[in-house]
């Protein structure tokens, strides 16, 4: 019961999103139009950029159980954001703490961290590797934003293939994919 609650909360609010900018959605609008109360919201989520985030989490879990690669990771990333591309501009549109960009930013970040370790038999980053792990998942993650809202006409394919190709040498052979529970 649970899980299906919550997957009912996160249709609603997709629901919302699709048809609403996100300065109108409120937890009591996603609430009532999932059949919940606001109490049972608040079991689940904290407000509704927790949804929107969990979206973006759920999507980039899925997404690298279905990759061996980060280039295939891109292309679906890509793939998902043109398919609902609406939405994502509306998410994108978000500022402040809340916003959007900024929780694509560090989940992503804090995934390729732990992906790094795992491949790194638990030893941590140096100094630098910390940075140039900053900088590149700060640049993809505002490069998909400027992508999603049409800022450079290339196809996902295209897209995941310029990402693929400015990943750090230094790096790169720890970023390959493995298997996540999620």
């Amino acid at each position: 019961m649970p899980d299906r609650t919550k997957r009912e909360i996160v249709a609603a609010f997709n629901r919302l999103i699709a048809r609403s900018e996100m300065e109108k959605i409120t937890t009591l609008r996603i609430a009532e139009e999932a059949e919940v109360s606001k109490a049972t919201f608040y079991r689940y989520f904290k407000d509704k950029y927790d949804v929107l985030n969990y979206n973006y989490q759920r999507l980039l879990d899925h997404s690298l159980q279905q990759c061996g690669n980060y280039r295939d990771l891109y292309f679906l990333l890509y793939t998902f954001a043109r398919e609902e591309w609406q939405n994502f501009t509306r998410a994108f549109n978000t500022t402040g703490v809340n916003s959007f960009d900024n929780f694509v930013y560090s989940y992503s970040r804090d995934v390729v961290e732990e992906i790094t370790r795992q491949n790194r038999g638990g030893k941590g980053l140096t100094p630098e590797e910390t940075m140039q792990l900053d900088v590149f998942c700060y640049g993809i993650s505002y490069m998909y934003k400027k992508w999603t809202m049409g800022r450079y006409a290339l196809d996902p394919a295209s897209a995941a293939d310029a990402l693929y190709a400015i990943m750090p040498e230094s790096l790169k052979h720890l970023w390959f994919l493995t298997p996540r529970s999620v």
